[in-house]
This record gives C-alpha cells, sequence and structure tokens, in this order.
C-alpha cells in the first residue's frame, strides 16, 4: 500500500461522511465487547483489565493500519486456552514477550507477502480446533458457574473426574444465575434480534443479584481505573525459552489464521472493500505489540464482533475506533458497572459463546461426505480437548499430511471379466509406487482365479503418475502373468510414462503397447478372440457409477429434478470429438446436438428436423443464451461434399449432405481443411434464419460462436469477425513436437 493511500485514508476518518452511523455502530459493538471481553479475561486467567486493554489498544491500532473497513479486533474466545496455557507455565509477564514476539512475525510475514499461505491449513484442523477450544472452554466454565474454588479449574480432565464434587459443593444461586445468563444469550437473538443480547444477558443477572443483596455470589471485583503499564518480564527466571518460543509461534499461527478466515467471511458479505491479507497481518501485528507493551492479551480479528459491527451499519474504519474509545470510556467512567457483575454471570456468557464454537454440523457433513476429513477433525478435536492445543494441532497436521500422502499415492482399479471369459480388462487410476505392491499382488490373484483367458488388458489412460519402483512391480506382474501362457496389453499409458517402463524392462518382458480401442480390437481378433464392444461400455459404466456417481449423488438428485445448461453446442458426430473432456464439462453444463458434419438446416415454417426442436428447446425452454457450433478437421462429411460423391446404399446420408454441399455453391473450398471452415460459416448463418435467435441477436442476448478442432494438435479455433479469421483460441502447444 502506498504512503499516498494510507494518508488519504487517515484524512478520512476525520470527516463527517457517515459520522452519525459510525458512532452508532461503534456504541453497538462496545456493548456487546464488553461482557465478552471480561468472559475471556476470565477465561485466559488474566485480569479482566487486560481483556478489556487488548479491546481498547488493538482494536484502534487494528483498525488504523489494517486493510478492512468493517472488521473489528480485540481479544478471542478460541485464543483463551492457549492464553491461559502460556500464563500458567510462564507468568503474567511473559504475554509481553509471546505478545511482541506475535506481533513481529505477523509483520514480517505481512511485509513479505505470505499471507497467502495461510489458506493451506486443511479445514477440518480449523474446524476441530475451535471445536476443541469450544469443548475445553465449556468445562473450565461448569465450576465457575457452580462458583466453586479449586485448583483444577482449568483442566478438563479434571473438571470430568471432579464434576459430582464440584455439583454437591456448588453454590444453587450462582449456577441460577448462569443458567439465567444462558438462556438469554442463546434466545434472545432468535425472537428480537435487534437488542444486545449479551448486554442484557449480563444486566439482569446483575441487578437481581443488586435488587436482593445476594453477599455470597462472587463479583468481578476491582478494576483498575486506567491503562497501566505492566512491569517487564524478568527474562532470568524464564526456566525454558524453548517452550516460550513454541506457545508464541502457536499463538501467532491461530491468531493469524482466525484473521484471515474472519476478515475473508467478511468479504462474502459483499460489504466493503476486498481485505488485503498481507496488509491485515501487518495491522494485526501492530495490534499485537502494541497490546503487548501494555501487558495485554493476544488480539485478533472477530467474526462475530464484525458481523455486528456491519448490522448496525457501520460504513468505515471509525467504527471499530470509536467502538475502543466507548470501552475506555466505560473503564475510566464507570467502572462500578463491570466490577459488580457476578463471576457466575460471565461464566454462563462464556459458556454460551463456547457453544457456538462446535462444529457439530460440521463433522456430520465431514462424516456423510469425507470419512478421512472425519478423521482429521475427529484425532485433532480429541488430542486439543485430552492433551493441549499445540499437541492437538501437531497431531492434526500430521494426520492430514499422512492421509494426504496415502491418497496420492494410492492405486484404484476397476476389474471386468468379459462374457467370454477369455479376456479380463483392468482399469489402473491414482498413482503406482513402491506402495501399490500389495494392490498388484491382489490383481495378480484376481487374474489366477480365471482358467479360461487368453488377454490381460492393463488401461492406463486415468493414471496420474508411476514411479520406477512402481514400474518394477508392473513388470514382475507381467512376467508371471506372461509365464502362465497369458498375452498382456498395455493401454493408454503417456509417452513418458512408455519411455520409463522401457527403459526399465531390461529381461524383454513380452507386452504389447496400443494407443486406441481400435489396436486392440485387431490384437484379439488376430488372437482369435471375438471382439466385444459392449463390454467397454459396461466397464465404462462401471467406472463411472465407482468414481463419479457415488461421488457426486448431490449433483446427481440435482440434475434430476431439472436441468440448467450454460451453453448449447452443435457439433459433428465424430469419435475424435470429446466435448466434454475438451471443457472439463460435467454433467448438466452442455445442451448437445451432434450429427454428420455439424449441420444446422435453415429455419423453415414446416421444418421437422431434430435439430430446429433442440435449438428452440434450448432457448425457449432452457433459456440458454449461448450457442457454439464445433466443426473439426479430416471431418469425413466434408470430404465426401467436396469430392461430390454419392452412396448408393445410404440415401440417408446422400440426402443429408445436399445441406453442406448446397452452401459449397456459393463458394467452392480448395481442400477439406477451408471447406470445414467455409461450412462452419455457413451453419451459423443458417442458425441465424430462426426467428428466436435472430431477435435475440438484435437485442444482443445471445453468443454465437464458431470453434474448429483440430485433430492433429488437439487445440481449438475461433472464428474472428474483427479479423475475419480462425484464431487459436489458446496458444498452441507442443503436443506433436
Amino acid at each position: 500500500m502506498s504512503l499516498n493511500s494510507f494518508t488519504r485514508e487517515l484524512k478520512e476518518l476525520w470527516t463527517t461522511k457517515y459520522l452519525r452511523e459510525d458512532i452508532y455502530a461503534g456504541f453497538s459493538v462496545a456493548i456487546v465487547s464488553i461482557p465478552l471481553a471480561l468472559a475471556i479475561g476470565m477465561a485466559s486467567e488474566v485480569p479482566h483489565a487486560l481483556a478489556l486493554t487488548t479491546a481498547v489498544v488493538g482494536g484502534i491500532v487494528a483498525a488504523i493500519f489494517g486493510s478492512s473497513r468493517l472488521s473489528i479486533t480485540g481479544p478471542a474466545l478460541s485464543m483463551a486456552v492457549l492464553t491461559a496455557n502460556c500464563v500458567e507455565k510462564h507468568g503474567l509477564a511473559s504475554l509481553v514477550i509471546i505478545g511482541i514476539i506475535c506481533g513481529l512475525l505477523q509483520v514480517l510475514v505481512g511485509i513479505l507477502k505470505l499471507g497467502r499461505f495461510s489458506k493451506l491449513i486443511p479445514l477440518p484442523i480449523v474446524y476441530a480446533f475451535t471445536s476443541g477450544v469450544g469443548a475445553i472452554l465449556l468445562l473450565e466454565a461448569l465450576p465457575i458457574m457452580l462458583q466453586i474454588h479449586t485448583k483444577d479449574v482449568y483442566h478438563p480432565l479434571d473438571v470430568i473426574k471432579n464434576l459430582i464434587i464440584y455439583i454437591n459443593h456448588m453454590n444453587p444461586l450462582a449456577f441460577i444465575l448462569a443458567l439465567i445468563t444462558i438462556f438469554i444469550a442463546r434466545k434472545l437473538p432468535k425472537y428480537a434480534p435487534k437488542l444486545p443480547a449479551l448486554l442484557i444477558a449480563a444486566l439482569i443477572p446483575t441487578l437481581i443479584v443488586w435488587l436482593f443483596n445476594l453477599q455470597e455470589i462472587q463479583l468481578v471485583g476491582t478494576l483498575p481505573h486506567e491503562l497501566t503499564i505492566p512491569d517487564l518480564p524478568n527474562f532470568a527466571t524464564i526456566s525454558s525459552w524453548h517452550s516460550l518460543l513454541i506457545s508464541a509461534v502457536a499463538i501467532f499461527v491461530l491468531a493469524s489464521l482466525e484473521t484471515i478466515l474472519s476478515v475473508r467471511s467478511i468479504d462474502k458479505l459483499g460489504l466493503g472493500d476486498l481485505h488485503n491479507p498481507n496488509r491485515e497481518l501487518i495491522g494485526q501485528g501492530l495490534a499485537n505489540i502494541s497490546s503487548a507493551l501494555l501487558g495485554a492479551i493476544p488480539a485478533t480479528a472477530l467474526l462475530t464482533r464484525s458481523k455486528v459491527n456491519i448490522e448496525s451499519g457501520a460504513k468505515t474504519k471509525r467504527a471499530a475506533i470509536f467502538q475502543s474509545l466507548i470501552i475506555l470510556l466505560v473503564i475510566y467512567a464507570f467502572p462500578q458497572i463491570l466490577e459488580n457483575i457476578p463471576l457466575a454471570v460471565l461464566a454462563g456468557i462464556l459458556f454460551s459463546s463456547a457453544l457456538s464454537m462446535l462444529n457439530h454440523q460440521q463433522a456430520i457433513t465431514y462424516w456423510k461426505q469425507d470419512k478421512f476429513e472425519f478423521l482429521i477433525f475427529s484425532i485433532t478435536f480429541v488430542m486439543l480437548v485430552f492433551t493441549n492445543l499445540i499437541d492437538g494441532i501437531q497431531t492434526g497436521i500430521m494426520v492430514a499430511l499422512f492421509i494426504m500422502v496415502m491418497r496420492m499415492l494410492a492405486t484404484k482399479s476397476n476389474i471386468r471379466l468379459w462374457n467370454n471369459q477369455q479376456v479380463i480388462r483392468i482399469s489402473l487410476s491414482g498413482n503406482i509406487t513402491f506402495l501399490s505392491f500389495e494392490k498388484l499382488s491382489e490383481l495378480k490373484k484376481q487374474i489366477s482365479k480365471h482358467t479360461q483367458l487368453h488377454f490381460v488388458i492393463f488401461e492406463f489412460e486415468r493414471l496420474q503418475s508411476i514411479d520406477s519402483a512402481g514400474c518394477q512391480h508392473l513388470l514382475d506382474m507381467i512376467e508371471e502373468i506372461n509365464a502362465a501362457s497369458l498375452k498382456v496389453i498395455i493401454h493408454g499409458l503417456t509417452r513418458d510414462q512408455y519411455k520409463l517402463l522401457k527403459s526399465l524392462n531390461v529381461d524383454d518382458i513380452p507386452f504389447v503397447n496400443t494407443v486406441t480401442e481400435s489396436e486392440i480390437k485387431q490384437i484379439l481378433e488376430t488372437g482369435g478372440v471375438s471382439y466385444a464392444a459392449n463390454e467397454i461400455l459396461k466397464q465404462g459404466l462401471e467406472k463411472f457409477q465407482e468414481q463419479y456417481a457415488k461421488e457426486r449423488s448431490k449433483l446427481i438428485n440435482t440434475l434430476a429434478k431439472e436441468q440448467q445448461p450454460h451453453t448449447l453446442l452443435i457439433t459433428c458426430s465424430d469419435s475424435r470429438l470429446n466435448p466434454n473432456e475438451f471443457f472439463a464439462s460435467g454433467l448438466g453444463e452442455i445442451f448437445m446436438v451432434r450429427n454428420v458434419g455439424n449441420v444446422v438446416p435453415c429455419y423453415s415454417q414446416d421444418i421437422k428436423y431434430s435439430e430446429a426442436a433442440a435449438i428452440e428447446y434450448a432457448i425457449c425452454h432452457l433459456n440458454i443464451r449461448n450457442i457454439i457450433i464445433c466443426a473439426h478437421t479430416e471431418c469425413g462429411a466434408i470430404k465426401a461434399s467436396i469430392k461430390h460423391a454419392d452412396s448408393h446404399d445410404a440415401s440417408g446420408l446422400d440426402n443429408w449432405l445436399q445441406i453442406i454441399k448446397e452452401g459449397f455453391k456459393k463458394r467452392a473450398p480448395s481442400d477439406p481443411t477451408e471447406g470445414t471452415k467455409l461450412n462452419l460459416l455457413n451453419q451459423v448463418e443458417h442458425l441465424k434464419t430462426y426467428p428466436l435467435v435472430g431477435e435475440l441477436l438484435v437485442k444482443g442476448e445471445i453468443t454465437i460462436s464458431a470453434w474448429v478442432y483440430d485433430v492433429h494438435s488437439a487445440q481449438i479455433l475461433e472464428w474472428d469477425a474483427n479479423q475475419q479469421d480462425f484464431r487459436y483460441i489458446l496458444a498452441q502447444s507442443s503436443i506433436n513436437s
């Protein structure tokens, strides 16, 4: 960001535009932030004033130097457990060191523009972290809600173990106050969403204690009436710098991740300018350094309070600054209000907020959609709750990396034995590596079960990679198959994969390498085995069901209700054209018409061609406004039309080709390539004769494109009306090199 734009932002803070809206939004956020900050301070095992200091100082600094106009920065509930662990291990003064290290790392990452790498952390770990912290805070809040005095309050396992003892020694009035707080905090937003639920949840029980003079209820107690400078830590007393640095790095990672996730969520609301993650981290880093110099706890951007800010009508960064100033005013002018809040009420607020952190719906989604992601979520969650946050996150990342590697290196297979019992086709996908030995051994056992086999065909068209160890395993298996008097066909290897296999085949183990299906047909028939085309299609159907349909059941069910394709594609029936493969399009995206020569018959009142029906259906019923006519080089229909050759036993074909031949009467092509292009442009003109198409063209509401697929280079050319020539859509590749 340039100095000029930053200066311009600072000047905007002093204008009167949107001043009323920003003041109101700042007040609205402040009345939510104050009770929540007190609860976070309690959960962090620090004096309540330190959490309020973070809300004041961190909020102002992040608003000035950060990139997001509408986000709110302050103490975060998700950081409370980690902060409490740091204080327990290293003492309260260590917050100065931890905060400065965290802030400096954030500034450094922002300056080096590395903010985008925060997205590399798997989402199951993020959700497990927030859920784990939520579960820990729930357990931590329970003894405080019961008004229990114990050293084991902040350890989840001890809370579970001693829960019966806590209940026997609890203060019933404190527990009732906590339940009232939870009830208001959870229910009020549903029935009165515009009211400040947390403020009311804190205010009503506090008034009950004051009105009935409940002396046995513990209160927040005395707060400092000003922001104080902390005592500098005694570096000589720090026993483990290694542990302290790990804690600082952990807080840096979590604070940065929550900041970027929160601000990204604000962007998705469609309000305000999109944030710059690198500048946002610089702003958060400066906020953490500033807070640390006052001994406060770490800060981060907060999604919940940012949403309150937006919903309250905030327009500029001033709303966040006003929020912090209002909190500061309360600390100086009305500290008695905060000092008389019961601790059980803060525990109730903590409990209610922690409930919202439990991502149980996300866990259910993972269970239904991806068992591996559920495994990552579950292991991380359990480790977080029952060990510690750092070990939990480290374990989650290691499990995620292990699963990722296993997925990347996994070999998948699809086996189909032909009805004649003489041919077995094995489709291998994924990767063949040193880990594939067991999979290939299993396939070898499957093959040996069939005694009438003559041919074993391995298909590798969907194979991602094969390494030298995988090649050697494959060659060993081929050798054993050959020993059983079976012939092996290798089909669909890429050029590099075949080179690797050939280079390792020092013993000249016999196999046949094929590229096209017609080559396989010829080999089988030469070997005395009849070729069954339907078997190929059935195996393809099996692959579709196993590898596509099962994984995309939601898509299948959605498309079963209706189709909403974005494009009408009119193309040739030629088998060398595979549009869904060309355009990487899925089910329901392209409404397709295929015929010999990609022909569009001219419109007439009595037209009966199916092409006309498809065009009208696409425009009227499917509301398609993008039409592509795609031809291809080496088209048999074009060659036959140029030669004017008639086939006496195929009158239907001859009659159909007359449409192409009529177009060539206006201008005769010199060769099939020119004929392909001329015919394509003729069909575009035919398409324009349809009244529906013509009307939309006049209004500029429909797009018609003319494309040519080059069967030699696998490139597609597009007609450029301005240049009056065909141009490659993409830069020519070196496919044929």
